[in-house]
């Protein structure tokens, strides 16, 4: 099956809607994707089956159980997720991508070339001198991260398999992700001011 096929599937399971162009724009995302992971190690889940559902899927499922925000911040973006599918779902929010390594922070430029909603900052959060509504994690230790987010952003979103732990965004609601056992979603209660 391919990479589009997939992903269409996906997103009508999640009920989430899209245009052509943005399926367009994701499935564009997933080839250039491909082809940079050949020499830069931006992500094992490559088969286009497990790509759409777990990377893009995962994404969209955020996208969908998020409430309307002026603004977000990726951290440790990677390659991408969620902050890419994101903002190509969201055009109308502005999306900043943060990755320290400066390899997968050209391969978001790169990806991110021409999108109007989405910039990209090389380097760690605590350098970040942007502002967002929402801070966006996967893939990151949010032990380590959260402290570095008070005064940068107003609320918290983690895709994990672990509860993050207690803090100043307050305690966690939590939503199970979809074809996964033990993956979650976890929404701070508190927003910070």
């Amino acid at each position: 099956m391919t990479f589009e096929r997939s992903l269409r599937q996906v997103l009508a399971e999640l009920d989430v809607g899209a245009t052509d162009a943005q399926i367009n724009h994701l499935v564009a995302h997933y080839a250039l994707l491909v082809r940079w992971n050949e020499r830069t190690n931006l992500t094992r889940v490559t088969d286009p089956v497990a790509a759409a559902r777990r990377h893009y899927g995962e994404a969209a499922f955020l996208h969908r159980e998020l409430p309307e925000a002026g603004s977000f911040v990726d951290v440790g973006s990677g390659a991408g997720f969620p902050g890419v599918p994101v903002a190509v779902l969201r055009p109308g929010t502005a999306m900043s991508l943060v990755e320290s390594t400066q390899k997968k922070a050209a391969f978001l430029r790169e990806v991110t070339n021409g999108m109007a909603n989405a910039n990209v900052f090389g380097g760690r959060i605590g350098s970040w001198p942007g502002s967002a509504d929402w801070a966006l994690m996967r893939a990151v230790n949010p032990a380590r991260v959260l402290p570095e987010l008070s005064g940068k952003v107003k609320r918290v979103a983690v895709l994990g398999t672990e509860p993050p732990p207690e803090n100043d965004f307050g305690g966690w609601r939590e939503r199970k992700l979809p074809w996964s056992v033990r993956g979650r979603l976890w929404l701070s209660a508190a927003e910070m001011r």
